[in-house]
């Protein structure tokens, strides 16, 4: 045993005199490692950063320091791996720390590494571990660019020795809704926003495109024509706005309608793709004037657009432009002719008036005609006339003889 342990002694004894005659230049012989660094932007006590949140896998492949803590671990576990977590932290994350402190230090940027409750380092198995932390200002606005301060190649020291900080695999991953300007050294493999680098030791260059400047930059590169349609009985102005010639990102997009929220009263608003273009459909509630004349009905609704177009167009009315990208649409209706009803009335009455007058008169010409009981009256008498009648013939008959 005693042999063993003298054994390894010697090997980590002679380490670094090896490692001291070609160390320039020369990558970490130690850990084989892996980084991911997810980017966001965050708000911390009010304020807004970009964070860069840091998970480091590190396996050791140093085949004396593996039979160091593997014959640590045989004779007491727990000692072994607390040893191996501060020979990682050592390593591992100071080592990075301090390349950062550097790094801000030389360009006047504050910084603040957050932790977690139980430390930087995690030991897993077969000797290796996790490192997570994560760095405030990891990005940097100056308005119209965001960029990584820390980028460049690192140091890695190790008893005395200033080795290459390298990697096996490098990720960064960035929101996805934010234009990468300018990824350096290219990446092995970029999509979605998520680049990858293998066989490195650096930070690598990191440049992004505020939203605003995004916005500016889609813009530019884009054909902007607006149709517009005023309807007077509802009140509301229905436009549809096309962006062709740029790829719209999420961030663009919701600049873009911020931009006709803060311009107009919008009532109903949304986007679509078609074929490349960038449709922008809504409904504002324009200001509107309202005025007559004898024979017109006359609006003037006035809208303000969230920018210049190179084309306008309006349905079903005339426009003017005013100053601020200021359009006034005009809509004009005729005023209907109420002659004809007038007319219609009158030759209406008249119809029925002569209607009145014919049949009145018709009334007054036909005889009168007795009543029931006066026809009865004379019907009775007459009969009553005849019977004396014939009585009276039967009598003077005798008299005559």
């Amino acid at each position: 045993m005693k042999k063993l342990i003298a054994f390894i002694l010697t090997i980590l004894l002679l380490t670094p005199l090896v490692s001291e005659v070609n160390a320039a230049g020369n990558s970490q012989p130690l850990f084989k490692i892996e980084i991911m660094i997810r980017v966001s932007p965050v708000v911390i006590n009010g304020s807004s950063t970009w964070m860069g949140q840091f998970r480091i896998y590190a396996t050791l492949k140093d085949p004396g320091y593996r039979a160091y803590f593997d014959h640590l671990a045989a004779n007491n576990t727990t000692k072994a791996n607390e040893e191996f977590r501060s020979f990682v932290k050592q390593l591992i994350y100071d080592n990075l720390k301090n390349n950062f402190k550097d790094r801000f230090e030389a360009k006047g940027i504050n910084s603040t590494i957050y932790l977690p409750s139980g430390g930087p380092v995690k030991v897993l198995d077969n000797w290796s571990a996790v490192v997570t932390f994560a760095l405030s200002n990891f990005l940097v606005s100056d308005g119209k660019i965001i960029s990584c301060p820390l980028s460049g190649p690192m140091d890695f020291v190790f008893k005395g020795h200033v080795f290459d900080y390298s990697w096996d695999k490098l990720t960064v991953v960035l929101p996805k809704d934010y234009e990468v300007r300018n990824l350096a050294p290219a990446p092995d493999d970029f999509s979605n926003n998520v680049a990858v680098w293998t066989n490195g030791d650096f930070i690598p260059l990191i440049e992004l495109y505020t939203p605003v400047y995004s916005y500016v930059i889609f813009l530019n590169s884009t054909r902007k024509e607006i149709s517009l349609q005023y309807d007077p009985h509802e009140g509301y102005v229905q436009f549809n706005a096309t962006f062709t010639g740029a790829n719209a990102t999420p961030v663009v997009i919701d600049q873009l309608l911020s931009s006709f929220k803060a311009t107009m009263d919008i009532i109903s608003l949304d986007t679509r793709e078609e074929n490349g273009t960038l449709v922008v459909i809504g409904v504002a509630k324009p200001k509107v004037a309202y005025r007559e004349t004898s024979s017109e009905k006359i609006w003037e609704a006035l809208l303000k657009l969230p920018g210049s177009f190179d084309r306008v167009s309006v349905v079903g009315g005339t426009y003017k432009m005013a100053p601020d990208n200021t359009i006034v649409i005009t809509v004009t209706e005729k005023k209907t002719s109420r002659l004809p009803y007038i007319w219609a009335g009158l030759i209406l009455v008249v119809v029925l008036g002569i209607l009145w007058i014919k049949r009145r008169g018709t009334s007054s010409e036909e005889p009168e005609q007795p009543t029931g009981e006066e026809s009865g009256a004379v019907e009775e008498g007459r009969t009553e006339n005849e019977e004396v009648e014939e009585l009276s013939d039967e009598t003077s008959e005798p008299g005559g003889e």
